[in-house]
């Protein structure tokens, strides 16, 4: 972590987004992966799921750049660049919350393959880690 929970400044929130929108982007794929190379046969809704969440982290990770490249060009608007930092928080808590509620129905594939089950929990408890990372972080915005 970048922050230690402790936001001591604007650019270690962003490190914090960037971090973890690319691990959040990446974890559908590698479930996807590991899905279609365990004969785990994962319904196309599902899959779809998955690739939006995919896609939905992915534009997270170029708007946080986008973003970091802003304050870079321009620093002294700590107001504005504060909001703009918060609405990206809010964005990532949306697609966390969406991506939490989509891993229940990944699990009721595969129950009694314990390495499947063990992957999915650990990918469950890394995103419920960022939410409250970044739910910490965002309130220390206010």
């Amino acid at each position: 972590m970048y922050c230690f929970t402790y936001a001591n400044g604007l650019n270690c929130i962003l490190n914090e987004l960037l971090l973890w929108t690319e691990i959040s982007s990446e974890h559908p794929i590698f479930i996807k992966t590991v899905a279609s190379l365990t004969n785990k046969n994962l319904s196309q809704g599902t899959l779809k799921n998955l690739m939006d969440v995919h896609n939905d982290f992915t534009e997270l990770n170029k708007k946080v750049k986008a973003v970091r490249s802003n304050i870079q060009r321009n620093p002294y608007n700590f107001q504005a660049h504060s909001i703009q930092v918060r609405g990206l928080i809010k964005s990532f808590l949306i697609h966390d919350n969406h991506f939490l509620s989509i891993l229940p129905e990944v699990k009721q594939y595969g129950k009694e393959d314990k390495v499947w089950q063990t992957l999915l929990n650990h990918i469950t408890h890394e995103q419920r880690f960022m939410y409250e990372l970044m739910t910490d972080l965002n309130r220390q915005l206010i």
